[in-house]
């Protein structure tokens, strides 16, 4: 399932191709992607609006609008956004398109791909419960120790099972969190009201370097390229490992 990392590398692709362009069609004829709206809400929603913001949260697209409206995309498991031409055909997996004119007079097509169709689309006027009730995101908003130590020591969980939880923390999936504990050298299966305030700056610090990680590991990547692979889920985005292998070598926190 895509990550935070992998999010944000799908919304730095859609922010240049998006950013400030009009968008001159909507489709998407897959109902449970656009649950529990229709395929002509879509249009309706977006057509002749421009795109003023792309923004992330944790796992949540959020595409704003010049008129307060505003789109959320959920990739789910499978889901990617890859630019083409508008005359493009249609592509393997593709349920839903969204076509746009940039200020430079270029056009282009935004296709939303998902083989096993677990993503989301949702147009709507405010943001959604969904992106309301999301933790503090780690790029983002950086992570407040004193915060992420409460919420922690407050519970029973096994650590990681904790630091996957979307009210804590969001956008931290098993990958993440999995190499932020090894980074950080902490059990995943300690309790986390056993933590102490030292294993807690660890966690943050093993976060950090996880999700710059996995970003650098995206620069320079092809979008079709970094899909393909991932979806193929033969290696490990970070490291490039084949997964059920060690993906992170040892190191020392100082």
């Amino acid at each position: 399932m895509p990550e935070l990392p992998d999010v944000e590398f799908a919304r730095r692709r859609l922010e240049g191709v998006l950013g400030g362009a009009t968008i001159t069609a909507a489709h998407s004829e897959d109902r449970r992607l656009l649950r529990p709206q229709s395929p002509r809400a879509l249009a309706r929603a977006l057509v002749g609006r421009e795109v003023r913001e792309i923004g992330r949260r944790g796992k949540w697209l959020r595409i704003l609008l010049d008129d307060g409206g505003r789109l959320f995309s959920h990739l789910g498991m499978t889901g990617w956004w890859v630019e083409r031409d508008v005359d493009a055909p249609k592509e393997r997996s593709e349920r839903a398109r969204i076509d746009v004119a940039r200020g430079d007079g270029v056009s282009r097509s935004l296709r939303y791909l998902d083989a096993r169709r677990f993503g989301r689309l949702i147009a709507a006027n405010d943001d959604i419960p969904e992106w309301r009730t999301l933790g503090p995101d780690p790029l983002a908003d950086g992570v407040d120790l004193g915060t992420l130590a409460a919420a922690l020591t407050g519970s029973r969980r096994a650590v990681k099972d904790a630091i996957m939880d979307q009210t804590i923390l969001a956008g931290i999936g098993n990958i993440l969190a999995t190499e932020a504990l090894w980074h950080a050298r902490i059990d995943p299966r300690s309790r986390s009201d056993a933590l102490s305030r030292g294993d807690v700056a660890k966690i943050g610090r093993g976060l950090d370097k996880a999700i710059r990680q996995e970003l650098d590991a995206r620069a320079g990547v092809a979008d079709d390229e970094w899909h393909d692979d991932w979806n193929r889920r033969e290696f490990c985005p970070g490291s490039g490992h084949r997964r059920g292998t060690e993906v992170l070598e040892p190191i020392s926190l100082s």
